[in-house]
């Protein structure tokens, strides 16, 4: 999916040089024409040069099952950009294209124009001689002028910043944001999601059959069984949140959540048992826009509404379960409200796939932000223990953008509400989703991490590396789609050294087997032994580094500070147990080190 731009002058933006609509009149080299493919199914050529399209026409129709062209062409080898020129009339929305680049196939967007635009398709490696380019039908009407290879150098991904939205975020979260943001551009995190309240093992023996044991570093889940309308209908979230919780405990494992929300109300609930068709919406598909006829701008519109109260009791039943994560050390990759722009434009929420986009951007953001301080916000509840509700202060908040549709940025909540950016993409399976990479990175590079949050295809390893594409990390969704992938494929992809898989992460804090804070020889207890290891430690860069206490990837004086923080800390004290044993300072210690040198300890001989 990739975002659109009018080709009116020659500038130059993100990075990217942008030509005239004439671009292989203006521009010839390496473009191709549309209406000069040697195959053409289904398709109708205008010959025309007054509508601003190049050439001597352009192709019309991709409206029918089985519609496309290919062509064959030459360019010497390099790294490039693919552009496809295009329109799209006005009044019918966006629309969806195929594309072939030898054997690579992709999907993208079009955004609807009037006027002959240009889409970054992707990047691909040619190695010269004859290459098959081709576009094929996905969904709409639009016109296709010609396809273009440009040159492409990639940018550098600039470092992103470990601060968090949250100013109370505690010390594991704040410790997981250091180590993602750390690896960020270099390494990239294994994630899968799972098959939820299902009490099914995690990963399945599908996976590891595939993966030759190697496990996601990211268990992804979903809270959506426990939305207050599914409990009502007899939903049973099997203790999801606790199994997630258990398996980062066990076995020192990342988090991350969604909510497909079924609506607070109204659910359009329609009665078709076991023979539901692709047009019912029973209660079970409440999260669909279809599938309720809940008004949210009306209820943000009034606070005091019973409806306004129900979006809060709905984001209360799932602070109940983040709570749980909490009070367990547990961070959470925080994805709510996904995929809310869905198909629509950046001005309504026609198109929208969940209700929570269904009233445009402006609803969504609102709603965002209801949740965001909702969820962060301390406050008098009787329904929670003591009668107070305390706040959370655990989760890393992920938008889920829509990059490549009109308007997106409109969606956007707010830097100071986001943590990082993902992506969804669901594409061919031999689709690098380099397209769909830069389109985003050209508007986050630097201010926030890119994950590719959910998917329907792997990320392929050595594509990552030639495109320079850094997703923070990927989680394919569900098993299903394991089913396009050989396990040589699966494998390959774990075992890159960009990939970071379960066996690979540092130890976490709130992992079963962490030491206690500041034990960095993992002895059982904060004493001078710890300190001989951060000192020989100091000004090391790495990951698993023993006295890297705050998860950095750097020894420096916070390690110190928190092994002196702990210092005299005994075995089954918990973090955070003030000592009453007296911190030598350093030059105490290197006083005691000299000694330690001079005088070495010899036990006495046995008779």
């Amino acid at each position: 999916m990739h975002r659109a731009v009018v080709l009116t002058a020659v500038f130059f933006t993100a990075g990217h040089t942008i030509w005239a609509a004439g671009v292989c009149d203006l521009s010839p080299l390496y473009c191709y024409e549309a209406e000069n493919a040697t195959t053409k199914v289904g398709l109708t050529t205008v010959n025309t040069t007054t509508q601003g399209n190049s050439g001597t026409g352009y192709l019309t129709g991709f409206d029918n099952t089985g519609d496309y062209f290919e062509m064959n062409v030459n360019a010497p080898t390099g790294l490039y950009e693919l552009w496809v020129g295009y329109r799209v009339p006005t009044g019918f929305g966006d629309k969806g294209y195929r594309f072939r680049v030898g054997n690579e196939y992709g999907t993208g967007t079009l955004e609807e124009s009037g006027i002959f635009k240009a889409d970054r398709a992707g990047l691909f490696n040619l190695t010269g001689g004859t290459t098959t380019l081709g576009i094929y039908k996905d969904w709409g009407y639009h016109d296709i002028d010609y396809l273009q290879f440009k040159p492409f150098t990639p940018p550098a991904i600039l470092p992103i910043s470990a601060h968090l939205s949250d100013p109370a975020a505690n010390q594991n979260t704040q410790m997981l944001m250091n180590y993602m943001t750390g690896i960020y551009g270099q390494k990239t995190l294994a994630g899968h999601q799972q098959d939820e309240s299902k009490n099914l093992a995690f990963p399945s023996s599908t996976y590891l059959n595939l993966s030759g044991g190697l496990k996601p570093a990211i268990r992804s889940s979903d809270f959506m069984e426990y939305s207050p309308t599914r409990l009502s209908h007899g939903a049973n979230p099997n203790n999801e949140s606790e199994q997630s919780i258990a398996w980062a405990k066990q076995n020192n494992g990342i988090i991350s959540m969604n909510w497909h929300w079924n609506a607070p109300a109204n659910l359009v609930d329609t009665q078709c048992g076991n023979n539901c068709g692709p047009n019912d919406y029973p209660w079970w598909r409440g999260f669909y826009t279809q599938g309720t006829t809940f008004n949210l701008a009306g209820a943000l519109a009034n606070p005091s509404g019973s409806d306004y109260q129900l979006i809060l009791r709905d984001i209360d039943a799932i602070s109940r379960e983040l709570l749980k994560f909490q009070n367990a050390g547990v961070p959470v990759i925080w994805r709510p409200l996904h995929e809310a722009q869905g198909n629509a434009n950046g001005t309504s929420g026609n198109g929208a796939w969940f209700w929570w986009g269904a009233a445009g951007p402006d609803a969504f953001k609102q709603l965002w932000r209801l949740m965001y301080n909702r969820l962060q916000t301390p406050r008098a509840d009787a329904s929670f223990p003591g009668g107070q509700y305390p706040g959370l202060h655990n989760l890393i908040w992920e938008f889920t953008s829509s990059a490549a549709k009109t308007g997106y940025l409109n969606w956007y909540p707010g830097d100071d509400v986001v943590d990082m950016v993902g992506l969804d993409i669901y594409t061919d399976p031999t689709s690098s989703m380099s397209g769909e990479w830069y389109d985003v990175l050209s508007q986050y590079n630097g201010r926030k991490m890119i994950a590719l949050s959910e998917s329907g295809t792997l990320p392929n390893a050595s594509a990552m590396n030639t495109y320079n594409i850094a997703w923070n990390y990927f989680s394919l969704w569900k098993d299903g789609y394991l089913d396009d992938f050989t396990a040589q494929q699966v494998q390959t992809l774990l075992n890159d050294n960009k990939i970071i898989t379960l066996n690979e992460l540092p130890t976490l804090p709130w992992s079963n087997s962490a030491p206690l804070p500041g034990d960095y020889n993992h002895n059982g207890v904060v004493d001078i032994g710890d300190y001989v290891v951060w000192r020989k430690s100091l000004g090391q860069t790495g990951w698993g580094l023993a006295a890297d206490s705050d998860l950095n990837g750097r020894i420096d004086a916070a390690d110190y500070a928190a092994w002196q923080s702990h210092f005299g800390q005994p075995p089954g004290s918990g973090a955070g147990t003030n000592s009453n044993a007296s911190v030598p300072e350093p030059p105490t210690l290197v006083l005691f080190l000299a000694v330690l040198v001079l005088f070495p300890y010899r036990p006495k001989s046995m008779c």
